[in-house]
């Protein structure tokens, strides 16, 4: 198995990494704005997901390692899909509440309008 990696494989890889860069993005400006100047909340909850990430940047090489030598990989994969999904299903949800939440304030506005005073 000793193939060279095409430019089809190196795209591949830099592309993985782009996505995890972009994350860490969000999780550095925007979420730090957001949880800190929005939300009031300690700066160190921001914080501490960006050092979340970097600790578990740090067991990349060993999850890497143990993939390539013969540990099996269809379990982590399917726990992987098994979790996304999960995660799919609780934000359609989430997005319902949201709509629910968004079309009852102005319904309430327009009662407190058109109410009679007592």
């Amino acid at each position: 198995m000793s193939r060279a990696l095409g430019w089809l494989g190196i795209v591949r890889l830099g592309l993985v990494q782009s996505a995890i860069g972009a994350i860490v993005m969000l999780a550095t400006s925007l979420l730090n704005r957001v949880m800190v100047v929005e939300y009031a909340l300690p700066a160190a909850l921001p914080a501490g997901l960006v050092a979340w990430h970097y600790a578990v940047q740090l067991t990349r090489p060993l999850w890497g390692h143990g993939s390539d030598h013969g540990r099996r990989r269809t379990p982590v994969i399917l726990l992987g899909m098994a979790t996304l999904a999960t995660g799919a299903l609780l934000a359609v949800g989430a997005v319902a509440l949201l709509a629910v939440g968004a079309a009852g304030t102005p319904l309430l506005a327009l009662l407190a309008t058109r109410a009679a005073p007592p």
